[in-house]
């Protein structure tokens, strides 16, 4: 939420001067890699410096969910606006849910939590990754459509 509120002024400058790929690609990448970090922190690092590494994963949602969602927005009927946007804010819920009862599982499974860990920490950065490649597919000047 904090991240949101510092990008809030910045993102959609972003997105007016680049279109809403080079956000959405980037806060992605960035993600990703973040994620990576995360995946080889090891068990006994001190907790202020785990902080700082997931303060980009955080950041990174700023980039992405204000844009994707202008960009959806932009692309129905004025009169569904209300029904795409409830999709979109479903489909979110639901993939969260189904993240955190698969990423659950697999910390709770036979070995070490941090082997655990590290394999969330991993299939995150790559599903993430596969989304960044379909960003791609958007133009690099997606303007209003009216």
């Amino acid at each position: 939420m904090a991240s949101g509120a510092i990008l809030a002024p910045f993102v959609p400058r972003l997105v007016e001067r680049y279109g809403p790929r080079l956000p959405i690609v980037g806060g992605q990448i960035l993600m990703a890699a973040s994620f990576i970090g995360l995946a080889f922190v090891p068990a006994n690092v001190p907790i202020w410096t785990l902080s700082l590494v997931m303060i980009p994963v955080g950041l990174t949602a700023g980039f992405i969910n204000p844009p994707v969602s202008a960009v959806l927005l932009n692309h129905v009927d004025g009169h569904l606006a209300g029904t795409a946007s409830g999709v979109y804010n479903s489909s979110r819920q639901i993939g969260g849910a189904l993240a955190i009862a698969a990423f659950g599982a697999l910390l709770t499974g036979p070995g070490p939590l941090i082997d655990g860990m590290r394999s969330c920490m991993v299939i995150a950065a790559v599903l993430v990754l596969v989304t960044a490649c379909a960003g791609l597919a958007l133009g690099a000047d997606q303007r209003r459509r009216r």
